[in-house]
């Protein structure tokens, strides 16, 4: 089957899904930017292109993207399948964010989900949010989480090299502060101060750094992105990750440190208690008290708790069970 693959962020979900796909499939790519007018031109010519070869539209977020292909494929009778996570049917005005807020871009994402065969979100939690807020009939809907790759040295006997660090993700921007939590992530680090607080990813915007370093103490260090290889390598070697977020549709870097051994800390918001399971601490958002009564457990943890929180993610959020229910969607859909 020939696949139009569309995305407007070339992230390391988008990639996978696109190595799965093109495991079985012949995959075109259409990564749609709109920055500038002959951005979006380009992205006009490809979409009418894409969608007549292909057979089926794949789209990453049911959002402006999707809509041309989309509309295209339906005038041909041809399958669309798009992935639900996050923004795309969030309704989060206490932190503005979500395409499902009152406005166009609610419009044109419930049009896309409305167009799309089958909606796959990457979470329970994501997938009552495409049925309440972006209105997806239940029939469409299909969880598929997302899949975590297993590191060549994925099973744990000794914490010989696990330092006492203590690790959370997101890129340092305004929105970032509230929904990944950051703000709370710097209170928290200065309740340790004989322990290390890192926040890992790319600062794309000055403003939020500088709100960020006004708060932060001595201990908690911002050095900016990593490479994905280099930040999972790194992960085997943190104590404890601390995901504190007001909004998660599934969260890979969670998953991702779990699996590398990290003891998680996540507050109850969003996909975070799904992912975390038993195999973690899941304390109320916002009660810092709480928060760090259970970090303080999360440090004292052992080995045994290492392996059961990387044993958890091996086993419900394996990279082959998400390639084996995407080709499954697929090869459904082509029957």
């Amino acid at each position: 089957m020939k696949i139009l693959f569309v995305h407007n962020y070339p992230a390391t979900f988008t990639r996978i899904d696109k190595e799965i796909l093109n495991s079985r499939h012949t995959v075109r790519e259409l990564y749609v930017r709109h920055t500038c007018p002959w951005q979006l031109l380009l992205a006009t010519v490809a979409a009418i292109r894409g969608v007549f070869w292909c057979d089926l539209v794949f789209a990453w977020f049911g959002a402006f993207h999707a809509l041309l292909p989309f509309l295209l494929a339906k005038l041909l009778r041809k399958p669309c399948v798009v992935v639900a996570s996050g923004y795309d049917v969030a309704n989060e005005p206490t932190i503005q964010y979500g395409n499902m807020r009152p406005g166009l871009r609610r419009w044109i994402g419930k049009w896309v989900f409305q167009l799309a065969d089958r909606v796959l979100p990457v979470s329970q939690f994501t997938a009552c949010e495409t049925a309440t807020n972006a209105g997806v009939a239940q029939r469409k809907i299909w969880v598929i989480p997302h899949g975590v790759s297993m590191p060549d040295n994925s099973i744990l006997d000794e914490d010989a090299h696990r330092q006492p660090f203590i690790l959370t993700v997101g890129g340092i921007s305004e929105l970032n502060l509230e929904r990944k939590g950051l703000l709370n992530f710097a209170r928290l680090a200065a309740l340790f101060p004989d322990h290390i607080f890192l926040i890992i990813g790319p600062i794309q915007e000055i403003n939020a750094l500088r709100r960020l370093q006004e708060i932060a103490p001595s201990n908690l260090f911002i050095p900016g992105a990593l490479a994905y290889d280099e930040l999972r390598r790194f992960m085997q070697t943190v104590s404890v990750y601390v995901q504190l977020s007001h909004y998660e549709s599934f969260c890979m870097a969670l998953a991702e440190a779990m699996l590398a051994g990290c003891i998680p800390v996540v507050v109850n918001r969003g996909a975070l208690p799904e992912v975390v399971g038993d195999a973690g601490f899941v304390v109320p958002y916002n009660d810092l008290q709480q928060i760090a009564q259970a970090l303080q457990k999360a440090l004292a943890s052992d080995s045994c708790a290492r392996k059961r929180a990387s044993q958890r993610i091996a086993r419900n959020f394996s990279l082959e069970a998400r390639a084996e229910s995407l080709l499954e969607v697929l090869a459904k859909i082509e029957r």
